[in-house]
């Protein structure tokens, strides 16, 4: 029985196949999960801000589209969770259920794929003003994603929401998820799986924060 993830909700995920595979739900958590609990160290910055940084292109278009940080909650293939001394005992509870086989079953009936064979990771992403996603197809490891949506009080206003297309073309999408709090979004990998993320204006002081779960077929790079 999982303390804080709601099974209930996520096994009534209906999987859609057009463009791709993907289903949504709400009520991914038992309790709502406040601001005041979000992990505030152990950050990293994604590489592609970095690098734009060292080159001298701070607040240059490539650095605000990379303006996306993560933390670690369980890295890949561990079964105790990241910095654990410095993590809300609610986080701690979330680690634990997405350890137990009741999710892993839940995960692979919901995305007809047996995710049980498969590596997987957590972690915590915010992304910052001005961030997006362009359209592309994860790498083939990559075969599964459960995204947890966290951000307070999400309006249309606030971007930041999960495209899928049926192309590469940014105009060709099909469907489009709000990052509400405590919904949830499950993808799975195909050759055609074009998805992206909106961009979060640039003047918007709020941060898009999700958990991420992936599940690899071969360890993560």
């Amino acid at each position: 029985m999982a303390e804080v993830l709601n099974l209930d909700a996520l096994r009534s995920m209906k999987l859609d196949h057009y463009p791709s595979p993907w289903a949504t739900c709400d009520n991914t958590f038992k309790e709502t999960i406040t601001a005041d609990v979000f992990p505030v160290s152990h950050w990293t910055y994604h590489s592609q801000r970095k690098l734009a940084e060292a080159l001298g292109k701070t607040g240059s278009p490539e650095w605000y589209q990379h303006n996306v940080k993560t933390r670690p909650l369980l890295e890949l293939g561990e079964k105790e969770p990241y910095a654990s001394d410095e993590l809300a005992d609610i986080w701690l509870a979330v680690a634990k259920d997405l350890l137990s086989d009741d999710y892993l079953e839940c995960i692979s009936d919901v995305s007809e794929y047996n995710v049980r064979k498969l590596q997987f990771q957590a972690h915590f992403w915010e992304f910052g003003p001005g961030s997006f996603f362009q359209p592309h197809v994860d790498k083939p490891h990559k075969i599964v994603t459960h995204l947890m949506y966290l951000t307070d009080d999400w309006v249309p206003e606030m971007g930041g929401c999960l495209q899928l297309l049926r192309s590469a073309d940014p105009l060709d999408v099909v469907v489009e998820i709000a990052p509400k709090k405590n919904t949830s979004a499950i993808i799975r990998r195909t050759d055609s799986a074009w998805h992206a993320v909106t961009p979060i204006p640039k003047n918007m002081q709020a941060v898009r924060k999700v958990l991420q779960v992936w599940f690899w077929d071969t360890p993560a790079t």
